[in-house]
């Protein structure tokens, strides 16, 4: 009996020990959570981490970064004063908590679902697609289809301009590639007019044929452009099929993400017991 006895104090003490371990490294847990935090409003604290959530760290300016944290202590500081003055515990509160909560659950459900079905599109449907919906492929300005290319350095610029003659876009910036007076470039890209700038780079467009190549232009010291028109479009005309593809594409899967949730939708529907009660 004795030996039982000794045998439970002993346990105690084991117990004891590891209950007092679990319980400093919670306190050193919550001290560490303390010493790093960013900001802090009473016990609640923003942590490096959860902010580092919020934004890019590695990218975002000062100002934007204080913004951020000053945001989430206007958060704070309404949230615990609506805690105080029990709001929290109203049943409207709680009422539009629980509907927003079923909101974003619906919203992560559709989310997953849609993102789990694989898409297969064929070009022949994007073209059937194209056909189907001219309407929603007009130009609402005055458009160009545009190569054009940036250099700081004007010697640069005529070389590739010279090349460019002979050869063709993609070529010509194969043989650039990784050049260092490359400010900026871009290929087959739709441009509305009222995009491109300096007035002496839309005067020069203007006057181009589709597919002429333009002189070296001087924007400002350290900056020479060179631009090839591919096509023009005037306001309110139909874009062909090659010069908004990418787009066509991308308007084609969306259509078809929202016939898949719809049908989804329709599927819920029978399989759950639905009633509605009219009241007359």
């Amino acid at each position: 009996m004795m030996n039982f006895i000794r045998h439970l104090q002993i346990n105690k003490i084991k117990l004891f020990v590891v209950l007092l371990s679990v319980f400093l490294l919670a306190g050193c847990e919550q001290e560490q959570q303390k010493t790093e935090y960013v900001a802090r409003v009473n016990d609640s604290y923003l942590t490096a981490e959860e902010l580092a959530t919020m934004i890019d760290t590695g990218t975002a300016n000062y100002t934007y970064r204080n913004e951020t944290i000053r945001n989430w202590i206007n958060r704070e500081l309404l949230y615990q004063q609506a805690a105080r003055e029990g709001i929290l515990e109203e049943d409207n509160y709680k009422n539009i908590l629980d509907n927003s909560a079923k909101e974003l659950a619906g919203t992560l459900l559709l989310d997953q679902f849609s993102q789990s079905k694989t898409i297969n599109v064929e070009q022949r449907d994007l073209m059937k697609y194209y056909e189907k919906n001219h309407d929603i492929f007009k130009c609402t300005d005055d458009s160009y289809f545009l190569n054009i290319i940036h250099f700081n350095n004007e010697d640069r610029a005529i070389e590739f301009r010279s090349l460019l003659l002979e050869s063709d876009w993609q070529k010509t910036l194969n043989v650039f590639h990784n050049d260092s007076t490359i400010i900026g470039y871009k290929s087959s890209s739709l441009v509305k007019e009222e995009n491109i700038y300096p007035v002496e780079l839309l005067r020069v467009v203007k006057r181009l044929y589709p597919h002429e190549i333009s002189i070296v232009i001087r924007e400002r010291p350290g900056y020479y452009t060179v631009a090839q028109v591919l096509g023009k479009y005037p306001g309110g005309s139909v874009l062909p099929f090659n010069v908004i593809k990418t787009d066509v594409r991308k308007r084609y899967i969306v259509e078809k993400r929202k016939t898949l949730i719809e049908n989804y939708i329709k599927e819920l529907y029978s399989d759950n017991e639905i009633e509605v009660i009219n009241q007359n």
